[in-house]
């Protein structure tokens, strides 16, 4: 195969890869995705597709699609194999008042990798090649030259403008950067098993716990009559003694009584919290478990991965139209400092209090749990956390502003449109950036002649004017109104607030009454165009 050129190759073919190639797609720029398995692996690996992500999904227009291939759950109520009544629930209903997707999704990874397949099939910017191996790269001043094998072809080489390895733990691309993941090994391993009940007790309501005599079992059900069996394995314990037939017997008597079952897959694995030390170095750079591996606790590894993706997509298509380099130096910040400061913390604090923990310690923990469960602001603040709906960018190129919500994820809720459409505030913004413009009524209109006029050389940047739910006037020509009170109360929006809300939805800049040069300059700074962003 002779040389071809592309402005982005994608390393890797997994829920990552997928989703950096579609959010690519979406914002217009051609990807080569090269994947070195000859085909999709069938393995189920993460099942939770947490809201943040879902949220993701609802944008690129995937979200009924996922709805109707998993089993979404506004609340989790846990079992015990002792009790006919949950032992206790986490109500995800708060979630409500802040997204559109309260709720979790239970999908197997390789029902969320088929769907991100399926959307790409339509992508005609977007080329995947299976059984294609990524040998080596070599950056240059112009692009990045890369070595491939593939199973049955001749090596070629193809040339890209930007490299992204999203290939997973054992990343030949962060291999070859001279870059390890650092951080810490868990004392213990974790042992999945997945089986196949064909009896009534499919039936059984989910997800199931145990911590009879000391030891952690979780259950699962991700598919019918497919459930997910999660335990630890205990020290000195091979792999082969860990996942025996009689085992995953013994866990399946404990968690649904006894009677006949298959196994479909096990593994044993190491459970680690590593980081590598850059997600970037001049034009390649690292998404996903390539840049960073975590606690299966929580189920936040994938969703971050993907998240990763989000971020990252319309960086690189901004700076493929002439952004300054500020953009690609801002995926490290935030990324990495999501990861190490919001995921590994959370993942690390769960892996400790359940999975890991002395049986006192552990007990210790659940039942205060059982306890904060019944506190709404407490349960609250713990679901926004689990949903990911509360990662903030706390250190970034691209984020100016004293507000509050600077780097934090613009808080959505109902709104009208011009037209007279219900629809949400997160609509107004992707692929494109959206410029919100609040008005309480109380002060002199906004002069939006003017501000469009000044912001008209920033491309894909909608002006957006908002009345607030109270204003009692007819609305404008052009004007949205937002409905629900309560988000017009997080924005803290009284008083001609503006805000620059990034394609990938995160507040970037805000101010209170700012002149029309104040918002151009806003605008330009947190899109990656001013020329003294510091990299």
């Amino acid at each position: 195969m002779a040389t071809d050129a592309h402005p982005v190759i994608i390393v890797g073919a997994g829920p990552v890869g997928l989703s950096l190639a579609l959010g690519l797609a979406r914002h217009g720029v051609r990807a080569l995705v090269l994947e070195r398995e000859p085909a999709p692996t069938p393995f189920s690996r993460a099942l939770g597709v947490l809201p943040r992500t879902l949220e993701i999904f609802r944008e690129w227009g995937l979200l009924e699609e996922f709805l109707a291939a998993g089993q979404f759950r506004t609340s989790i109520p846990i079992h015990t194999p002792q009790r006919t009544e949950p032992a206790a629930t986490l109500d995800l209903g708060s979630l409500a008042r802040v997204t559109a997707v309260p709720g979790l999704l239970i999908l197997p990874q390789y029902g969320t990798e088929t769907l991100l397949q399926q959307a790409l099939e339509k992508e005609s910017a977007v080329e995947v090649r299976w059984g294609h191996l990524v040998t080596g790269f070599r950056e240059e001043a112009a692009g990045v030259s890369v070595e491939v094998a593939p199973a049955s072809e001749t090596p070629y080489q193809a040339r890209c403008d930007y490299l992204v390895g999203c290939d997973g733990a054992h990343s030949v691309v962060r291999e070859q950067l001279g870059w390890s993941l650092e951080g810490k090994t868990y004392p213990s391993r974790i042992a999945l098993a997945d089986v196949s009940l064909p009896d009534a007790r499919d039936d059984l309501p989910w997800p199931r716990f145990s911590a009879a005599e000391g030891q952690v079992l979780g259950a699962l059900r991700f598919d019918t009559r497919l459930w997910r069996l999660i335990y630890p394995v205990a020290p000195g314990r091979s792999e082969a003694e860990a996942t025996a037939p009689e085992t995953i017997a013994a866990h399946v008597t404990t968690l649904f009584g006894a009677g006949p079952f298959e196994t479909c897959w096990s593994s044993v694995f190491n459970i680690h919290c590593r980081t590598s030390p850059h997600f970037r170095r001049g034009r390649v750079l690292l998404a996903g478990d390539a840049a960073h591996i975590n606690s299966p606790a929580g189920g936040q590894g994938m969703n971050a991965g993907i998240q990763d993706a989000h971020n990252l997509a319309w960086k690189l298509a901004r700076k493929l139209e002439g952004g300054t380099d500020a953009l690609l130096h801002s995926y490290e910040q935030e990324r990495q400092g999501a990861v190490l400061e919001e995921v590994d913390r959370y993942t690390d604090f769960l892996t400790r209090a359940v999975l890991l923990a002395h049986p006192w310690v552990r007990m210790a923990f659940l039942t205060v749990a059982r306890v904060a469960l019944g506190i709404p602001a407490v349960v609250e603040r713990a679901v926004l956390r689990m949903a990911m709906l509360d990662t903030r960018y706390r250190s970034s190129a691209l984020l100016t502003g004293q507000d509050r919500l600077v780097g934090c994820r613009a808080p959505d809720g109902a709104l009208q449109s011009p037209t007279g459409q219900a629809m949400r505030l997160l609509d107004l913004v992707g692929p494109g950036a959206a410029l919100l413009l609040f008005d309480d009524g109380r002060l002199p209109g906004w002069p939006l002649d003017e501000i469009r006029s000044a912001v008209s050389p920033i491309g894909r940047l909608q002006v957006v004017h908002l009345l607030s739910p109270a204003t009692p006037v007819t609305p404008p020509p052009g004007a949205h109104r937002l409905l629900d009170a309560g988000c017009w109360s997080r924005w803290e929006a009284d008083g001609h607030l503006a805000a620059l809300v990034r394609p990938d939805g995160y507040v970037g800049w805000a101010a209170h009454q700012p002149t029309v040069p104040e918002l151009r300059w806003g605008a330009e700074h947190s899109l990656g165009l001013a020329e003294d962003l510091p990299v």
